[in-house]
């Protein structure tokens, strides 16, 4: 009987350890969670930021004339203005309101939208 009653009391010390085990990783992953959540969001902002100095950098090259006087006038290299200026680019190529729905209906589809068929005849009529 003692045997027994030594297995029961080593298996409710077995769960109750595993119970502290779960319980320290919820608590864990809730933090986790909260972290995560405040890391991405800053990094949302950041993005919206270089996006605004972009625009700003892009408006300023516009009246100035040219890029390195709009990096002198906003302190910056003329290397760091080009990265910003990228950005613009890269968020036309993103950006949901081009006429990239238009392909769905076949209306205002133009040649470089539709593939033509491939033509293997050089131009000749067979």
């Amino acid at each position: 009987m003692a045997s027994t009653q030594a297995r029961m009391t080593a298996r409710a010390r077995a769960r109750a350890a595993q119970q502290k085990v779960l319980a320290d990783r919820q608590r864990r992953d809730a933090a986790n969670m909260a972290s995560l959540t405040a890391f991405f969001t800053a990094a949302e902002q950041i993005d919206a930021a270089k996006l605004a100095m972009a625009r700003a950098l892009d408006d300023i090259r516009s009246r100035e004339g040219t890029l390195a006087a709009a990096a002198t006038l906003t302190q910056i290299t003329t290397g760091e203005a080009r990265k910003l200026l990228a950005l613009l680019t890269d968020t036309a190529d993103t950006d949901p309101s081009d006429d990239s729905d238009t392909a769905d209906t076949g209306a205002g589809s133009s040649p470089d939208t539709v593939a033509a068929p491939a033509d293997d005849t050089n131009g000749e009529h067979i």
